[in-house]
């Protein structure tokens, strides 16, 4: 007995080519597509190993003679591929340095790498463990180490001993910063050094001359300013020994007695 024929529908045949059809064109397309990516990619990567994208410039801003030890934070050099380079690490390295308060580094194509610095200015010198001085800025970080005590009328002496390192803050400044920042150009130059006292916290000023004035708090510091030079421009200076601002409506004189003055 022979087996009988199956016959297959010609429309069922039709339809199971074109489902083959279809599958290998999408397959077709994505081999495509995956190819095309890795050539891209690998082609990216060919280009970013080239000269043609190295690091051929580094232009640094605002480190003044300072640009050695900026260019060494970052680790950056010419002759680096300028897509590997992590220009938020370097950011981060470069602000770390005591004397820096902002930073910025950024690719400009093709080949250079730009850097600028914005530098603490300091504003006072501060006496520092060791005999040494430290300069401080407006906000009390300790931004570098002095040579030399600075000359008078430059910047201000906050007589508040340092115990930090370069880069911390020195918080009990605060209020000898205020100061400093109140004390205009003309009653600088009387100034020897701002002072704190220990135990009342009291702001005062140490004069050239040996006088002291006496602030109080940190209020009304552009009044007590005003009534310091007052006293200095309109008041004979023969003998003085204190100069009481603390209401600077009423400024008070202590001179020592008995009193000679100069002839």
């Amino acid at each position: 007995m022979s087996e009988a024929a199956v016959a297959v529908d010609p429309r069922m045949k039709a339809r199971r080519i074109a489902v083959l059809r279809a599958q290998g064109r999408r397959r077709l397309h994505i081999l495509i597509a995956l190819a095309s990516v890795a050539l891209v990619a690998g082609l990216g990567f060919g280009i970013s190993r080239t000269p043609l994208v190295d690091v051929d410039r580094i232009s640094i801003g605002g480190g003044g003679a300072r640009t050695a030890e900026i260019l060494e934070s970052t680790g950056f050099s010419t002759g680096m591929p300028m897509l590997s380079l992590d220009l938020g690490a370097a950011e981060r390295s470069v602000t770390s340095l005591p004397w820096v308060r902002s930073a910025r580094v950024w690719r400009d194509w093709p080949g250079t790498v730009r850097i600028t610095v914005v530098p603490r200015v300091p504003v006072a010198e501060v006496p520092a463990t060791g005999g040494r001085i430290v300069l401080i800025d407006a906000y009390g970080y300790a931004v570098e180490w002095a040579t030399a005590p600075a000359e008078p009328g430059g910047l201000a002496h906050v007589a508040v001993p340092f115990a930090g390192r370069l880069g911390d803050i020195h918080t009990a400044a605060d209020g000898p910063l205020a100061v400093v920042a109140a004390m205009p150009d003309d009653l600088r130059a009387w100034v020897s050094a701002v002072t704190l006292h220990p135990g009342n916290g009291q702001l005062g000023l140490q004069l050239i001359g040996g006088a002291n004035v006496v602030l109080g708090g940190q209020n009304l510091l552009d009044d007590k300013m005003s009534a310091v030079r007052a006293v200095l421009a309109g008041t004979e200076l023969d003998c003085i020994t204190e100069i009481d601002v603390v209401m600077p409506d009423i400024a008070t004189v202590t001179r020592h007695q008995p009193c000679r003055p100069r002839g």
